[in-house]
């Protein structure tokens, strides 16, 4: 069939016009599907159950004081969108009623929380209401996705030796060891985080590859192919909520057919806040290793310090009035670990003048190796000794939150990692080799 020009034209100016209708149409199912932001709704009602049309909802983050505002319907349902995770006052007011606040609401990423609000006639004053986690609900049956949330409070109160924030989502259901696991196996014991080889990645969900998971920190892409893990680690410090999605999630949260796990990272109040903290390990603390009670060897060398701080606060501009309210946080991490590794093997006994190598250090474990043509026939001994593999490491974190009005606004995040490792390798074609011996 021959279109003419002007039929063509009409044509893809009416198909623009209903893909763009669709898209608009499509809009609250994403929103609703979203799992970087938070939704609070709910009903407006008085003391006798009667719905209020129009009363005025307001979402107040009580960290940094930044609100947005709904209306209620005339079913008196009100819908609040895209709001950052941590805990709200709910502010609702409507004419001829007094104003109530619902205070203590916290909310998690991904989160859809129902709330409903009694307004009393004006002139009868209650004390403001606080919402406890009896009174929300603990399973959102409006959500579809599977996954689990580690929470700030759970950062801050959870001991973790390692420092190393993807470690902490094995307190979560669904999350397991990487497949055919070497995790604290190598003598290079506090690898952050300790990791397999190349091929099998950090750690498997629900059951599917390790190497199909995807990384990102605040909704941003930081995956490592290559190595099938996540290209920055964040300071602890700096994390505020990590969160673990195995099934169900939408097509935006794509390329991953086992899982999707995203770092939320800190961000300013409308106080200054610092801290500092200082990490340390010592070999003496530590008990020695199977491996070296059978070689009859000491606990090899380790010390590692990791001081660091932070800071956040809001921005304020002295010559300003009527500012718009900016925050800033920044963390910073040194890590510096004077650790050994050990070096275990057979080296021949006569030196070979056009290769030399190490002498042996265990002459009592002395054999002869009978190899076949063309290889020589050797003594050979055990060689054990340990050798230094310090490492260095410069973690930087800053983020600037700034909001332009109630329903707009913006976020900056500088990450900076530098790192100086000496330590083993753990890539390689070492899977493959151990399936086929």
């Amino acid at each position: 069939m021959n279109l003419t020009p002007q039929f063509s034209f009409r044509f893809g100016l009416h198909f623009t016009f209903y893909l763009i209708l669709c898209c608009f149409g499509a809009v609250d199912r994403t929103v609703a599907q979203n799992l970087d932001n938070v939704i609070i709704g709910g009903r407006v009602i008085d003391q006798n159950g009667a719905v209020i049309p129009g009363a005025s909802v307001t979402a107040v983050l009580t960290r940094t004081g930044s609100r947005r505002t709904a209306m209620a319907d005339t079913d008196g349902r009100y819908r609040i969108l895209q709001l950052e995770p941590g805990t709200y006052v709910l502010r609702a007011s409507a004419e001829g009623f007094a104003v109530q606040d619902s205070e203590g609401i916290a909310v998690i990423s991904g989160q859809a929380l129902q709330v409903e609000i009694v307004l009393l006639p004006q002139g009868v004053i209650v004390d403001p209401v606080r919402v406890t986690s009896r009174q929300s609900q603990s399973v959102d049956t409006t959500r579809t996705v599977v996954g689990g949330t580690v929470t700030a409070h759970e950062v801050e109160s959870l001991p973790l030796a390692t420092r190393s924030p993807l470690d902490l989502i094995f307190t979560l259901g669904g999350v397991t060891e990487e497949p055919l696991s070497t995790r604290d196996l190598a003598e290079d014991r506090d690898r952050n985080p300790a990791s397999a080889p190349e091929e099998a990645g950090t750690f498997a969900l629900s059951g599917g590859p390790a190497y199909s998971n995807n990384l990102t920190i605040d909704g941003l892409d930081n995956n490592d192919d290559r190595a099938a893990r996540e290209r920055f680690q964040p300071s602890l410090e700096a994390v505020e909520e990590l969160q673990v999605i195995t099934n169900q999630f939408s097509a935006e949260y794509g390329r991953a057919s086992g899982g999707r796990i995203n770092i939320r990272t800190r961000g300013g109040a409308q106080t200054f806040r610092g801290r500092a903290f200082y990490f340390f390990k010592d070999e003496s603390l530590n008990a020695n290793t199977l491996r070296n009670n059978s070689l009859r060897l000491k606990r090899l060398p380790l010390q590692e310090h990791t001081p660091g701080f932070t800071l956040s606060g809001p921005v304020m501009i002295p010559w300003r009035k009527n500012q718009t309210p900016t925050f800033f946080f920044s963390s910073y991490e040194f890590n510096k670990a004077l650790d050994s590794a050990l070096t275990d093997t057979l080296v021949p006994v006569p030196q070979n003048p056009r290769f030399r190598l190490p002498s042996p250090t265990l002459l009592q474990g002395r054999r002869f190796e009978d190899a076949n043509a063309p290889a020589a026939s050797v003594e050979i001994a055990p060689f054990i000794s340990a050798v230094s593999t310090p490492l260095t490491n410069h973690t930087v974190t800053t983020r600037i939150d700034h909001q332009f009005s109630e329903t707009h606004n913006g976020a900056l995040v500088y990450q900076l990692g530098r790192s100086v490792n000496l330590r083993q390798f753990g890539g390689g074609n070492r899977l493959a080799e151990a399936l086929q011996a």
